[in-house]
């Protein structure tokens, strides 16, 4: 059979005694024996083998494992078999859609076992399905040969351009392997609650300030969805964006409460589960609504709305109404980019053409979040310009759903 090689970034590293090690944002502390192993986290790799003492050391930084060339995804049979799947990302979207996908995979190929490897940070997710193994952070080298298979989906070619305009993961997933969507996770909305106020949730925060609701927008929105339900503005302190949103946040009427975050992403998805409504920005959350059938709206700035969202229907889309010399919302950026000269914006706030800025701005940049909270692009300052008619238009898609 033909083979390729993994594109995923392995490390393998050996054990001499027992370890742990507990990422952010995950609810467990994982544990390992001694032995040989294989990791893909970076920030793993610094903190913990790059000084090569204590019981962990590196014994190869570039570790490439056989596995089957996307060419075979659609032809082969994978009944009654070990699959082990490499996950090139730990961003939430990309994660939720992989579990979508899996759930496809397992209902029209019946595996033996299905198994993913590389979740990271996102490793709550994978724990919504009992039937998935999760390896988040570590694989004992000995679980590659225990599988049958081994697919690495950073081979996905369209996985690789998501910086600069957006796909479906689920969508070119599902495409890759030929399947048709799972029937588990229904597009459409479920109806909101009889009988009592709902509980609205506020989910502002995206991982970059190009995707983050303005604070002035947020105000607007909590004050206006005050007298429809109980109202929960999901905030996160652990996030540098979130500490500064909770410094800038105004008086809000007594109704709405604020939380300073979820101990863990499955605390977030746990936040998203109990709420029938909610308003997010063009985040992680959003797409996890995706899991819950969460009724909703979803503001977007730089991003296609109708892309991220895919087949899902559940959330309503509304996007800023923005054009510039340089550019026009939506314009395609998932993050805010950087010059050869390390100025941090985006096509429209620096006055430059995409080709101008070839990298994306890092997320440990401090300053350049501080002043583009204050200081935001022009599609996202437009949309603090916009917010009473965007707090309309959720009111108005909050009543539509009442009368279904």
């Amino acid at each position: 059979m033909t083979r390729a090689e993994t594109l995923t970034p392995l490390v393998a590293f050996e054990a001499t005694r027992p370890f742990q090690f507990r990422q952010n944002n995950v609810s467990a502390t994982q544990r390992g024996r001694p032995g040989l192993y294989l990791t893909n986290s970076a920030p793993f790799a610094r903190s913990v083998l790059a000084n090569g003492a204590g019981p962990l050391r590196v014994v190869d930084g570039k570790v490439r494992l056989p596995c089957l060339p996307p060419a075979r995804w659609a032809e082969e049979s994978f009944r009654g078999r070990r699959v082990l799947f490499l996950l090139p990302s730990e961003a939430l979207g990309s994660n939720v859609c992989t579990l979508l996908f899996l759930r496809a995979f397992r209902d029209h190929h019946k595996p033996r076992q299905m198994s993913v490897f590389c979740a990271r940070s996102a490793a709550d997710i994978y724990a919504l399905d009992r039937e998935i193994r999760c390896f988040e952070l570590w694989l004992p080298r000995e679980e590659v040969d225990r599988h049958d298979v081994l697919i690495d989906l950073g081979q996905l070619e369209s996985r690789r351009d998501v910086d600069v305009w957006p796909v479906e993961m689920e969508a070119e997933l599902l495409a890759a392997f030929a399947l048709p969507p799972s029937r588990a996770y229904p597009p459409e909305a479920r109806p909101l609650p009889g009988g009592r106020r709902p509980r609205i949730g506020v989910f502002p925060l995206a991982s970059s300030p190009l995707r983050t609701l303005p604070v002035a927008v947020t105000e607007t929105l909590c004050r206006a969805l005050a007298p429809e339900g109980d109202v929960l503005l999901s905030l996160n302190d652990l996030q540098q964006q979130g500490r500064l949103y909770l410094e800038r946040l105004g008086t809000l009427p007594e109704t709405v409460r604020v939380t300073r975050g979820a101990e863990s992403i499955g605390g977030l998805l746990r936040t998203l589960r109990g709420c029938d409504y909610a308003v997010f920005a063009d985040s992680g959350p959003a797409h996890m609504s995706k899991l819950f059938a969460t009724p909703g709206l979803a503001v977007y700035t730089a991003a296609p709305g109708e892309v991220l969202q895919g087949r899902f229907t559940n959330l309503a889309r509304w996007t800023v109404d923005w054009e510039g010399p340089h550019c026009k919302a939506p314009c395609g950026l998932a993050k805010l980019r950087r010059t050869v000269d390390g100025a941090v914006g985006c096509m429209g706030s620096l006055g430059v053409p995409l080709a101008a800025l070839p990298t994306t701005a890092q997320a440990s940049d401090a300053a350049a979040v501080a002043r583009l909270m204050d200081a935001p692009v022009p599609c996202v300052a437009a949309l603090a310009e916009q917010r009473d008619a965007l707090a309309a238009a959720v009111l108005a898609d909050l009543a539509a759903r009442r009368g279904m």
